[in-house]
C-alpha cells in the first residue's frame, strides 16, 4: 500500500508527535492502514500503511512539507501569477537562490501539437520570484530522443517561443542545459543499483541552484511523470536517455497492427520496418517506447513489469546526479492541473483524466510526487495508472527515490 487512497479515518485516536511539539494534533488510524493527521494549522500528514507496519520512526522527525495552492488550468494569467507567487512565498523558496546565481528553471515547453503544456504565466511568475532574490534565471530543458524539432536547441527555442516562453514573456532566456545537439555533457558518479555513472546535461551541472517546475501526467513507461520524472530524464543528455531506456524491447501484435506505419514515423533509431504489418529490429531499437505512445491499435506490447521496474529506477538514479550536486539549492512546482493520459512530449491535443487540483511546491521531490498521487486517486476516485497504463506502477520511482536519499514519502500537506 502506497498512501495514495484517501479514506475515511475511523478508529483509533491517538496523540501525534506535533501536539508532543507543541502543536495541538491528533492522529486517526485509518482502515487502510494510514495515518491522516490534521493540525491546527491546516496540515495534514499522510503515512504510507507500510512505515506503520514496520514501526518506522519517521514520524518523530521533521517531515517533508508538501504546498497545494488549488488553481485550475482555465484561471486567468493574472490568477495564476497571484496564486504562483504565493505558493513561493509561503513554501520560503527565496533563501534558495543567491545575488549572482545563474540558476536553472526546468520545465517542458511542450510538444508541437499539445495544449496542456504547463502555462507560461506560471512560469513567468517564478521567474520574478527568482529574480527578486537577485539572481540571473534561465528556463531550460534537454533535447529529445524522438523526431521533433526539440530533438536540438534551434527547434527547440523556436517551439519555446511559439508557446509562450518567449523573454518577452516570461523575463528570462531559453537556452538548452545540453547544447546544439544535445551532447554537451558532464558524467556523474551516483553509484546505483543499476548505473555507476551517468551523464548529466552540462548547463543543469554548472547552475548552482535550480527549480523544477513539472506538469503532472501519466506516463507509458513509468505510470506518472512528475519531478523525479522531470529530473532524471528531463536533466540528461541524449546518451543518457539512451541508457535509461536500454533493454527494454517493445513486440508487435501482427493481429491488431495495420500497417499504418504511425511507428515506424515516431521511431529516434528507424529500427521498424512495415509492410504487411510492423517489424521491429532488436538490433537496432533502443525501447525508448515512443511506437507504444502513438500506436492507437494497441499493436505494440511491452513487457512493462520488467522493463518499467527498471527504467523507474535508472531515472532516479540519474536524478541523483543532480539533486546531490546541488543540496538546499532546489525547489519544486508541480502543475497538478490538465491532467492528462500521456505526457507532454506527445504532440496530441488530450483531455484531462480528472479535475485540477491545483499548484504543488516543495524541497522534496519524492514527496512532492508522492503528494500528487494521492490527491489524484482523492480528486478521481482512482489512481492515475489505472486511467492512463494500468500495466505500470508509479510507485516504484518513490520507493527508490526514498533508497538513494532523494527524499520521503512521508509528507505534511500545507495549504495556501
Amino acid at each position: 500500500m502506497d498512501g495514495r487512497a484517501g479514506v475515511r479515518a475511523s478508529t483509533s485516536t491517538v496523540t501525534s508527535p506535533l501536539a508532543l511539539a507543541g502543536h495541538p494534533s491528533t492522529t486517526k488510524q485509518t482502515n487502510n492502514g494510514t495515518t491522516a493527521r490534521h493540525t491546527n494549522g491546516g496540515i495534514v500528514d499522510q503515512r504510507p500503511a507500510d512505515r506503520q507496519a514496520l514501526g518506522d520512526p519517521l514520524p518523530y522527525r521533521v517531515m517533508s512539507r508538501v504546498y497545494l495552492a488549488p488553481c485550475r488550468a482555465s484561471d486567468s494569467d493574472q490568477e495564476l501569477a497571484r496564486v504562483t507567487e504565493a505558493l513561493w512565498h509561503r513554501a520560503g523558496f527565496d533563501d534558495i537562490f543567491e545575488a549572482r546565481d545563474l540558476p536553472a528553471l526546468k520545465l517542458h515547453v511542450g510538444e508541437p501539437g499539445t495544449k496542456t503544456f504547463v502555462r507560461p504565466a506560471i512560469a513567468a511568475a517564478l521567474v520574478r520570484c527568482m529574480a527578486a532574490t537577485g539572481a540571473a534565471p534561465f528556463l531550460t530543458d534537454t533535447a529529445v530522443l524522438y523526431r521533433s524539432r526539440r530533438d536540438n536547441a534551434v527547434g527547440h527555442a523556436q517551439v519555446a517561443q511559439e508557446h509562450g516562453f518567449g523573454f518577452e514573456a516570461v523575463g528570462a532566456p531559453f537556452i538548452p542545459a545540453d547544447g546544439l545537439n544535445g551532447a554537451e555533457e558532464i558524467d556523474v558518479t551516483v553509484d546505483g543499483e543499476h548505473c555507476q555513472q551517468v551523464s548529466i546535461a552540462t548547463g543543469i551541472m554548472h547552475a548552482r541552484s535550480m527549480l523544477v517546475l513539472s506538469h503532472a501526467t501519466g506516463h507509458l513507461g513509468t505510470g506518472m511523470g512528475g519531478a523525479l520524472k522531470n529530473l532524471g530524464m528531463g536533466c540528461s543528455s541524449k546518451r543518457a536517455k539512451l541508457r535509461q531506456h536500454h533493454g527494454q524491447q517493445p513486440r508487435i501484435d501482427e493481429d491488431s497492427c495495420t500497417a499504418c506505419g504511425t511507428c515506424a514515423d515516431w521511431c529516434p533509431s528507424d529500427a521498424i520496418e512495415v509492410n504487411d504489418y510492423a517489424v521491429i529490429d532488436d538490433q537496432t531499437c533502443i525501447g525508448c517506447g515512443e511506437c507504444v505512445a502513438v500506436c492507437r491499435d494497441d499493436a505494440v506490447r511491452f513487457d512493462w513489469a520488467i522493463g518499467g521496474r527498471e527504467l523507474q529506477e535508472r531515472i532516479v538514479e540519474h536524478a541523483a546526479a543532480v539533486v546531490r550536486r546541488k543540496p538546499e539549492r532546489i525547489g519544486y512546482v508541480t502543475a497538478a492541473m490538465a491532467i492528462t493520459k500521456d505526457c507532454d512530449c506527445l504532440g496530441l491535443d488530450q483531455e484531462p483524466l480528472c479535475e485540477d487540483i491545483g499548484l504543488l511546491a516543495s524541497r522534496d521531490p519524492v514527496a512532492i510526487d508522492q503528494a500528487v498521487l494521492r490527491l489524484f486517486q482523492e480528486r478521481a476516485g482512482q489512481s492515475i495508472e489505472s486511467l492512463s497504463y494500468p500495466k505500470t506502477d508509479a510507485t516504484i520511482q518513490l520507493a527508490h527515490g526514498e533508497r538513494m536519499g532523494l527524499g520521503q514519502r512521508d509528507y505534511e500537506l500545507v495549504m495556501v
